[in-house]
């Protein structure tokens, strides 16, 4: 019974370690590999953002650097991944931080903390057409997400990749009043490699109805260039 006892307590501290030791080894695959977890992970990107206030438009390009640097267990008993993130403009060195995310994964979907705001940015397992609330921790209105292709590859810039999922987190077609186009692309073993977002209000006055000119709003692309893992 001692040696029952014993056994059963070295299980249990392994199992804990091992939902905190930030990899997926020995995980069934239920798409997990398209955002992989584990602490060290990192990528690099390249951004152009441009940001419009009061028409006038202001361009901005830097380097993103994200990365897994600590998890913790959480109270559903699921492991939470802190994301470091941090940004320099070009011919800088030295990184400024930014903020910090967080991402957490149930058996079910992928969960992605961005400023205080949790989006659901995966379902698993993954399949084509599959819609859910991107929303459905939040307190905005209900916002379909769209599963556009999976497992297909991709060519972003220089770089090649074999198995990809696309979202399409919104696709509008309103030039008039409010154009908002989102998605988001991930890659297997490495992540979000693309992502792009332009949501723009247009002038609604008399004099300038339909014109598309842009009041307010942002287009934001983000693709990467390098990832790896910090050891």
């Amino acid at each position: 019974m001692k040696f029952f006892a014993g056994f059963l307590l070295s299980t249990v501290f392994l199992a804990l370690v091992s939902c905190d030791s930030g990899d997926d080894a020995g995980v069934p695959d239920r798409g997990y590999r398209y955002f992989p977890l584990a602490v060290g992970h990192y990528q690099l990107y390249d951004v152009v953002e441009i940001r419009y206030t009061l028409r006038d438009p202001d361009t901005a390009r830097y380097e993103l650097h994200v990365e897994m640097t600590d998890a913790f267990l959480n109270a559903d008993g699921d492991s939470t991944y802190v994301v470091y993130r941090s940004k320099r403009l070009p011919g800088e060195v030295a990184w400024t931080y930014l903020e910090t995310w967080s991402a957490r994964r149930t058996s079910e979907e992928l969960v992605i903390q961005e400023e205080n705001m949790p989006y659901v940015k995966l379902r698993f397992p993954p399949y084509n057409g599959q819609i859910w609330n991107g929303n459905a921790y939040n307190t905005g209105e209900r916002d379909d997400y769209q599963l556009d292709s999976l497992g297909q590859g991709q060519t972003r810039g220089a770089q090649h990749f074999d198995d990809c999922v696309t979202v399409l987190q919104h696709d509008n077609d309103d030039f008039i009043v409010f154009l908002d186009q989102r998605k988001e692309v991930y890659a297997a073993n490495i992540g979000l490699i693309y992502k792009e977002t332009t949501q723009l209000s247009y002038c609604t006055q008399p004099g300038c109805l339909a014109q598309q000119l842009v009041e307010q709003g942002v287009i934001y692309k983000q693709w990467l260039k390098e990832y790896g893992k910090v050891e």
